[in-house]
């Protein structure tokens, strides 16, 4: 029985692992789970699925955990990098991480350096340190399972065609919600109408990062890392219906093609039975229910945080660490109504016109992140106060 470590289990990925883990009860048993500040899911996580230890940020939530805790589980959260300590002194066989942003990038190098499997749906790791991840995790002996739906396509349809040269991967993207909206009407858009994605149902930030297809160029570089494919190889393509999930067309002209119905168990289960591959017990696709497949080219005019993607991705360095943290804040910002929606791009695209030369680790990654992070911050506070 494989032991299962998640953080962020109350996000929709969390969620999702943990009905998949409880579809397969004979296969995966949980030891640990994370959460930021919602208190009440883990109180009711932890009386299902007992887990010897939590992590939780919130000072406030952590107390009240503590007031509830009459299962003796050891709790995590007394400094800001307990979450590492969390991820070092926990047993266990699968790390899924689910965190959002930066957060995800030191406990998964803690899990690579235990020699223990990641299913990654935090694609910020592999956007800020990719070039650190993936060696530790071939030096390691370590698989990344990608959790992210595209990523998941790419992964399966590689794995059926082992040692076939690529001549480019396709990643779909619904459009998100503004595929059809004039660019002239940028400005006027709200916070509540960029959360309204046509096709999932995600947690804030990513969703807006889907709005302004960020998501979809933190998904390229993630590509360009996970599969070793260069950025020129790597396309984007509109798919508003979201069945087919990422595309990848091999030298000789096939192309093949990933469906599947909008669930996220799918990849989820993918990434915890690896290298097995079981039979779901959830909802199939049923192709005689799809009315229509449709495609379109990017418009990189209308949603120009995807162009600046590929362009700090080529860059490499520490510049999609600078992309990384000024979006994060940006994102936050927006959600708080303190900045537009096409401010996001400006305040972005203006920070990663740094000039980064440090040396590439660890350490320069997280002192820049917050370096980043705290201009970001600023160049708002200057707006709002204007």
């Amino acid at each position: 029985m494989k032991k299962v470590l998640i953080l962020g289990s109350s996000g929709s990925i969390g969620l999702n692992t943990l009905s998949v883990i409880d579809s397969f009860k004979d296969d995966f048993t949980v030891v640990g789970l994370s959460v930021a500040v919602n208190v009440k899911t883990l109180i009711s996580q932890c009386k299902k699925f007992n887990p010897k230890s939590v992590y939780i940020k919130d000072e406030k939530s952590r107390n009240v955990f503590k007031s509830e805790n009459r299962q003796n589980i050891k709790i995590y959260g007394n400094n800001e990098n307990d979450i590492v300590k969390f991820v070092e002194e926990t047993d266990f066989d699968i790390l899924v991480t689910a965190l959002t942003g930066f957060a995800g990038f030191l406990p998964t190098i803690k899990a690579i350096e235990k020699g223990k499997t990641v299913a990654l749906a935090n694609k910020e790791t592999l956007v800020v340190g990719g070039h650190i991840i993936m060696p530790l995790a071939k030096k390691n002996n370590v698989d990344i399972i990608p959790i992210d739906s595209e990523h998941s396509a790419i992964f399966q349809i590689l794995r059926h065609f082992q040692n076939v040269d690529i001549y480019k991967i396709i990643i779909t993207a619904s459009g998100g919600p503004f595929f059809n909206m004039p660019i002239n009407e940028f400005d006027n858009i709200t916070v509540e109408s960029a959360l309204a994605h046509p096709t999932w149902n995600m947690g804030n930030k990513i969703t807006i990062d889907s709005a302004t297809m960020m998501n979809k160029g933190f998904e390229v570089i993630e590509a360009y890392h996970l599969f070793n494919v260069d950025y020129d190889k790597i396309d984007t393509i509109i798919h508003p219906q979201s069945i087919i999930h990422s595309m990848v067309e091999f030298i000789d002209g096939e192309i093949y093609a990933q469906l599947g119905i909008t669930n996220m168990k799918y990849p989820i289960q993918n990434a915890l039975t690896y290298p097995d591959i079981k039979e779901t017990p959830f909802d199939r696709l049923r192709l005689s229910d799809i009315k229509e497949l449709n495609f379109y080219p990017t418009d990189e005019n209308k949603f120009p945080m995807l162009a600046l993607a590929y362009k700090c991705g080529k860059l490499g360095g520490l510049y999609p660490t600078i992309l990384n943290a000024a979006n994060e804040i940006c994102v936050s910002a927006f959600l708080d109504s303190k900045i537009k929606f096409t401010d996001i791009y400006k305040i972005v695209n203006d920070m990663c016109g740094s000039n980064v030369e440090k040396e590439l680790s660890i350490e320069t990654i997280t002192k820049l992140d917050a370096d980043i992070r705290l201009k970001t911050e600023s160049i708002i506070n200057n707006l709002t106060t204007a």
